[in-house]
């Protein structure tokens, strides 16, 4: 441990200071001699394990062990695999622990634990498990850790904890309801739970929580849920639903600032409300998606990430102060009109994420582009730049005349033919005389098969007066090829071209 080594450290370099005072050698421990708050920091980052071991090296450790306000109980990778009789050693020191620290504050709890499983296979010398099915190589064990736990949890609830951070998987077999005692602690600001399948009930009668930050994940929410956070966490500002199964997510809040919703088929309707809402992230793959509903009414939004399906019944609303989007979608084949009518409410976005889908769906033949006069860093996600591909890509550029920065990402494709991405040379991209070439400064291109890459790094070269830097990501086998062409290419500017090997298709 490297707190015991300082120790020692501190003692040994004590007993040669304390020489000539009084004849005696003293022994300084500089560890203990610092003010209390400042010990429980450094202890903050040590696993509870190392921890305990601490605690042994003498009394003052001892007493800043059992005060410590930071707790990290994360043992997975030592005590997953062992024994029933280990675990239960191991569980009854922690009781211990606990009932000995008494009513010490805990800021912070964290606890990262998966069920504890046997292989039935081995002898049961311990007799905690009962091997009727020997179809099973392992079954969960008798050890009754997750009641364990939430005793624990109950402890920190009752020392007022400020930040819970929970990432307990029970198994299916032995999964309680989480209990709604937590969301009773006034202290506490910060919860953040991962319990798998665990249904988590919130508090049946009217009571105000101090709850700032709340994040769920891979549980089953009840339907009261989202009435709980609209009317009584008049605190909240960041709530995150990760794989959460809740049927309706309907939540107005006049203190929230971000939300995210990440999963797929979780949920019918999302209805998020909020003067003081900054960011949201809607992540999600529907099977029905014309059946789902969408409702966004943000007027101070400044980020929305929209990655999945469109729905039939949408509404976004006018995003006056919208900065950065990132519009990452799947649309129906006959989405156009539903995705041209998303981008135009992104107009005054500076920052704007696009993927390949999106870009194609938004481009019909001999339609006006979308304006997007704001525009200044583009992100473009592709799988390759093919032919069907270019004139929707230059489309988007022609909406944005003050475009500076430019990244364009690949992913190998998993099929086409390396001539369909050849169609478009030096002379089309010339024709096309983009507003924004002039002012162009940094640019990042993710070559994959073909040629209609390479000809737009030429022509930005070329025309790109103002240019400062080139990032040219390609697969190794292209690279002579590569640099023959851009040989032939007339730098306009002294941009500094840099090359990149990409070994992700390998």
């Amino acid at each position: 441990l490297f707190l015991t080594n300082y120790w020692r450290k501190s003692m040994d370099t004590g007993s040669c200071e304390g020489e000539g005072v009084d004849g005696k050698r003293r022994m300084i421990d500089r560890f203990s001699n610092l003010p209390d708050h400042v010990a429980h920091h450094i202890l903050s980052f040590l696993t509870i394990s190392h921890l305990a071991r601490f605690g042994c090296v003498s009394r003052r450790c001892r007493e800043l062990y059992l005060s410590a306000p930071f707790l990290n109980i994360d043992e997975l990778p030592r005590l997953s695999d062992a024994k029933c009789s280990k675990l239960q050693r191991w569980l009854n020191c922690m009781d211990r622990f606990f009932f000995l620290r008494g009513n010490n504050k805990i800021q912070r709890l964290r606890v990262c634990w998966m069920s504890h499983f046997v292989d039935v296979s081995e002898s049961d010398s311990d007799g905690h498990v009962d091997d009727d099915d020997e179809d099973d190589d392992e079954t969960l064990c008798s050890c009754d850790e997750y009641f364990r736990m939430m005793s624990w949890i109950h402890n920190a609830v009752r020392c007022n904890v400020e930040e819970l951070d929970l990432d307990i998987g029970p198994g299916e077999a032995i999964a309680p309801v989480f209990p709604s005692s937590v969301f009773l602690c006034r202290s506490l600001t910060s919860l953040s739970v991962d319990l798998g399948p665990v249904v988590l009930h919130v508090p049946s009668f009217a009571f105000s929580s101090n709850l700032k930050y709340l994040k769920l994940k891979s549980g089953i929410v009840e339907q009261g849920f989202s009435k709980w956070i609209s009317c009584w966490c008049k605190c909240i500002e960041e709530l995150t639903l990760d794989g959460i199964h809740i049927r309706d997510t309907t939540i107005e809040s006049s203190s929230l600032k971000k939300f995210s919703f990440v999963g797929d088929n979780l949920t019918d309707t999302v209805d998020i409300r909020g003067d003081k809402l900054e960011e949201i992230v809607i992540d999600w793959l529907l099977h029905s998606p014309r059946e789902k509903s969408l409702n966004i009414n943000a007027p101070s939004l400044k980020y929305l990430s929209w990655k999945g399906n469109l729905m039939e019944s949408r509404n976004i609303g006018k995003l006056e102060f919208l900065e950065e989007a990132a519009i990452l979608l799947k649309p129906e084949v006959d989405g156009s009109s539903d995705v041209l009518e998303v981008l135009s409410s992104l107009c005054r976005v500076k920052v704007l994420s696009i993927n390949e889908a999106t870009i194609k769906a938004s481009y019909r033949e001999g339609s006006i582009p979308t304006s997007f006069d704001n525009v200044s860093s583009l992100h473009i996600h592709i799988k390759s730049f093919g032919d069907e591909l270019v004139p929707a890509v230059v489309s988007l550029f022609k909406g944005m005349p003050n475009l500076c920065t430019l990244y364009m990402n690949s992913k190998r494709p998993l099929y086409g033919d390396e001539y369909d991405a050849c169609g478009f040379n030096m002379g089309y991209w010339k024709m096309q005389n983009f507003a924004f070439i002039h002012q162009l400064k940094e640019v990042s291109i993710e070559l994959s098969h073909g040629t209609n890459g390479v000809e737009l790094i030429r022509y930005i070269l070329e025309y790109a007066q103002n240019l400062e830097t080139m990032l040219i990501i390609h697969l190794p086998q292209y690279l002579d090829e590569l640099l023959t062409k851009l040989d032939k290419t007339n730098n306009i500017s002294n941009a500094m071209i840099s090359f990149k090997e990409s070994h992700k298709w390998g």
